[in-house]
């Protein structure tokens, strides 16, 4: 990267001719260079990278071209197959800049501490000209000075502040303390409630499990007390807050990161991931490089990964933690000093004192430390690992982050995150874009909207004579949006204008059992709604006046069930015979602990949850600007089953303040075609130029004789295979698939994963070969396993498909095509030795988001960087296509591994399709005619590879 530099001197500021002359003519060579001048790339030697391992070629050349884009700010499109080393050469190529940078500051200000060299000239008519430029030389020397002391001042300090001989004693005795003691007071604790003044006895009974066990203690009266303990804190006082959109709910907001705002950051690398589990991965890969010990790392998660605060962890649902949180940070305490005076606590959470927060962040930063061991560490030293990461940002070399939180701007601006002359890394970035939008896309449903207009006028019912004129008008304006969007989906006048959640949410809308939508334009779908008031006051109100967390506390102290409802309409029922009715409804639950737990557990879900905080939210999504996206009304037969949603269409809107603060953005994936996708809606469309793009695609490490990729269309009977929607009921299909299955099991060692492309049609299929014998016929030669719908299953599954290949048995995997285990999962050497795809997973073209999507797509005026690519057709046929590479990429994870590729349907037999795989497959893939042929080359392969 080029700038010029000119003369403070010019045109505007200057009148006198002669001195304007002596200053133009100057040389422009002499120009003082500053950090914006362009830097000569040091000599990029393969040890200089410190890869822990012999580098291959094609890591070399990632490492040496991911360090010059980021020298050049300029941003990378970066490609590398799954298995070759992708995350570590992202962490040796940007870390080995990262320092390189730091030192050379270094070794600038020592340049610029030695004297300017004068030369000495006889002519003295110059006398002018040289001393203005020696003083302009001078005062440009002695601000680069200053800098660059600030920055290498900044990063000592930091360096320092961990290695402080006082802090670690005192972290030492206090773990010591903790680990011989603490057993002793957490016993005087149950004996004893009222031990703990900074702890409040709503507190103490919200820790008591076994009241809650015993059924002395309801959940409700447990959110009750520790929400909301009288109607006064429910009301809405009136408020002289003018800011719009005040984040009251933020955690910036709070006492501890108010410590952290004032911190000044270091220059730091954003390393952005999908999962928890993939950051986790990363951490472990930096942890074998040369950098461990010198890099300040912290790794960033949600409140229910990194809270160790129990009574706010059992609440489950990560609203009600995050509410729960930030309302005991507002529970301030106070406690005499010595000298008698009194002064406030942190907050009602006993783990979030400022001192300790300080201490575990400085441990956080002492080595790399993934989520696990940071909420290990915190409990060891009773702090919470949740702001100690936060607070740990602004020292931070490196902040391992997942995307959420980098790509939600009130997610970033709350936990401190600052992008302006960073350098951000965003890995399986292979579907960004479509995520970006997803992110902002935002959805209510009927029941959602018909509850939360129930607890708002519940509300305004019970408060209406204590609220001021200003708070009414604002709570009547709420409840007019609300009933205007739930007009939106029924007839106006088909609904009761008595308010019944029951009668409305099952309110019959549509005689056709098929679900259908519409789509509207954001402007249109407000004004045909009849909302006219300023959405933007409304969302300040409620924000300024926390009116979430209130309705939530008025429902917690105020619940409603279902059968109280019912029984209140039942007037002519004595109280004697509601007394007995619940003497019965106890005794019965008793008979069955397991159906009594589950049901209050129900019970009480439905009694908190906040419809209200879904509204709001969505209320949000529709202040986005005009040509941003779309609303989307979906209709089913009943209202409660109906929903609006707003779907984000430019993912620039989202991403350009990203783009255009960063010094690089770097996005990686194993599998990023087309690239061109990336280029025109994530760079272009965010007005960078496309002289600032850098794009590297790396060939495969594995040979290619390591690799078979066969496209099949038909089997052994010569049934074609076209896997349509209209045709995964095919019983003739699915015994040809079955037949296929068979053979392939019989031919293939180890582990088989067989992907399908929807849900759907794997249980159909599951279930007709289970019917057919089909499956008894597979078990007999590999042990079936199958990809579960709860993500707290899949490490089970895996577990126990690792185990039966480990002990000879084999295993056969079926699994979705962008599910589970399509992403982040490595079925490396015998977990895989072949994977197979059934059908084509295009998206459903009916879908009111694909058409939208594609109609934008082909109405789009930004710049493309490739002619007649940028179309809706392409985005369709490229969703269907990454989600493919994305799964056959599981099998070949390292430069020694081998498997085959199975595509089954006659659509890939098409003449255009090597064009659309990774395009290290390009000399592997075969396209056979016959089910035979394609066998016979299956049995080679792995005959070849035994040998």
């Amino acid at each position: 990267m080029t700038t010029s530099t000119s003369s403070k001197f010019d045109d505007d500021d200057i009148n006198d001719e002669e001195l304007l002359a002596a200053c133009c003519d100057e040389d422009k060579n002499d120009a003082i260079p500053n950090e914006s001048d362009s830097k000569k790339l040091p000599t990029l030697d393969v040890a200089s990278f410190g890869f822990p391992f012999e580098p291959y070629q094609i890591q070399v050349d990632f490492m040496r071209t991911l360090y010059s884009t980021i020298q050049q700010c300029k941003h990378g499109i970066f490609e590398s197959p799954t298995g070759t080393g992708k995350s570590l050469s992202l962490i040796c190529g940007s870390l080995r800049w990262l320092f390189d940078e730091i030192q050379s500051w270094r070794d600038e200000y020592e340049e610029l501490l030695k004297p300017i060299e004068t030369k000495t000239e006889s002519s003295s008519g110059d006398w002018l000209k040289r001393r203005m430029k020696q003083k302009e030389e001078e005062s440009a020397r002695e601000k680069r000075r200053d800098e660059l002391k600030l920055k290498i001042d900044l990063e000592d300090q930091y360096v320092n502040a961990a290695k402080n001989t006082l802090t670690t004693s005192i972290k030492k005795t206090k773990r010591d303390f903790d680990a011989k003691y603490r057993h002793l007071f957490d016993d005087e604790a149950l004996r004893n409630p009222e031990r703990d003044s900074s702890s409040s006895k709503e507190q103490f009974k919200f820790d008591n499990a076994d009241e809650l066990r015993h059924g002395q203690i309801s959940r409700s009266d447990i959110f009750q007390i520790n929400f909301f303990s009288s109607d006064e804190e429910l009301l809405i006082k009136d408020s002289n807050q003018k800011t719009l959109f005040d984040e009251a709910d933020s955690p910036s907001k709070t006492d501890m990161t108010n410590t952290r705002e004032k911190k000044a950051h270091v220059l730091k690398i954003f390393f952005c991931t999908r999962t928890h589990s993939q950051i986790s991965q990363f951490i472990g890969e930096i942890q074998k490089t040369k950098y461990v010990d010198q890099l300040r790392l912290v790794a960033l998660g949600s409140r229910q990964n990194l809270c160790i605060n129990e009574s706010v962890l059992k609440l489950k649902s990560i609203t009600l933690i995050n509410e729960k949180c930030l309302d005991l940070q507002k529970q301030k305490k106070e406690k005499k000093t010595t000298a008698g005076k009194r002064q406030k606590t942190a907050c009602g959470c006993a783990f979030l004192q400022q001192d300790r927060v300080e201490c575990l962040s400085n441990d956080i930063l002492t080595e790399a430390q993934d989520i696990e061991d940071v909420v290990k560490l915190g409990r060891e030293l009773n702090s919470c690992p949740y702001y100690a990461t936060r607070a740990a940002i602004a020292a931070a070399h490196l902040v391992v982050l997942p995307y959420q939180t980098l790509m939600h701007k009130s997610t970033r601006e709350a936990c401190g995150i600052e992008m302006r002359g960073n350098v951000v890394i965003i890995d399986e970035a292979h579907n960004l874009p479509d995520a970006i939008c997803s992110m902002h896309s935002n959805e209510i449903s009927g029941n959602q909207l018909i509850d939360s207009y129930g607890q708002l006028s519940r509300y305004h019912e019970k408060y209406k004579a204590r609220l001021t004129a200003k708070n009414l008008l604002s709570i009547k304006q709420l409840l007019d949006v609300q009933m205007n969007l739930l007009k939106t989906l029924c007839a106006k006048e088909n609904l009761p204008s008595i308010y019944d959640s029951d009668k409305w949410s099952n309110l019959v809308v549509s005689s056709k059992p098929t679900e259908t939508s519409s789509t509207f334009d954001l402007i249109d779908y407000l004004c045909d709604a009849g909302i006219h008031v300023n959405l933007f006051q409304l969302i300040d109100y409620i924000k300024a006046n926390e009116l979430t967390k209130k309705l939530h506390g008025f429902m917690s102290k105020y619940p409603v069930n279902r059968e109280q409802t019912v029984d209140e309409k039942k007037t002519n029922e004595s109280a004697l015979q509601k007394l007995l009715q619940k003497k019965n409804a106890q005794k019965q639950a008793k008979a069955n602990t397991t159906e009594e737990e589950q049901s209050n557990k129900e019970s009480v879900e439905y009694r908190v949850s906040n419809s209200f905080a879904i509204f709001a939210q969505f209320l949000e999504a529709l202040t986005n600007p005009r040509d941003d996206g779309k609303v989307i009304i979906i209709t089913k037969e009943m209202l409660g089953q109906c929903s609006i949603k707003y779907f984000a269409l430019r993912t620039s809107s989202f991403f350009h303040e990203i783009v255009n603060e960063a010094r690089s953005v770097i996005v990686a994936g194993g599998t990023m075609r087309p690239i061109s996708e990336f280029i025109d809606h994530l760079f272009l469309a965010c007005g960078q130029p496309e002289e600032k793009i850098c794009q590297l695609s790396c060939n495969h490490i594995v040979s290619s004789d390591n690799v078979l990729a066969i496209a099949l269309p038909s089997g052994p009977q010569d049934i074609q295979f076209e896997f349509t929607a209209a045709n995964r009921s095919n019983t003739a299909m699915m015994d040809e698939l079955g037949r296929v299955l068979l053979s392939m099991c019989s031919t293939i060692p180890d582990g088989l994963v067989v992907f399908f492309c929807s849900y759907d049609h794997l249980q159909k299929t599951y279930a007709y070969f289970e019917k057919t014998s089909v499956l008894s016929k597979i078990a007999a030669k590999k042990k079936i396993f199958m990809e579960p719908k709860r993500t707290s299953d899949v490490d089970s599954i895996l577990g126990n498909y690792t185990k039966s290949i480990k002990n000879g048995l084999g295993g056969l995997l079926f699994s979705i095509v962008g599910g589970k285990m399509s992403e982040g999962i490595n079925f490396s050497d015998e977990l895989a030795r072949c994977v197979c795809v059934v059908g084509m997973p295009y998206p459903n073209i009916g879908s009111a988001e694909i058409i939208e999507k594609m109609r934008y797509l082909d109405s789009m005026k930004v710049k493309s960087s490739t002619s007649g690519d940028n179309t809706g057709r392409a985005y369709y046929e490229n969703t269907c296509w990454k989600a493919i590479n994305q799964s056959i990429g599981r099998a070949i994870r390292h430069r020694g591994d081998y498997a085959c590729l199975l595509l089954i349907d006659k659509r890939y037999s098409k003449a255009n399709i090597p064009t659309k795989l990774p395009h290290w497959l390009a000399n592997s893939f075969r396209q056979m005619s016959h089910f035979h042929e394609a066998s016979n080359s299956i049995e080679q392969f792995f005959a070849r590879r035994s040998k």
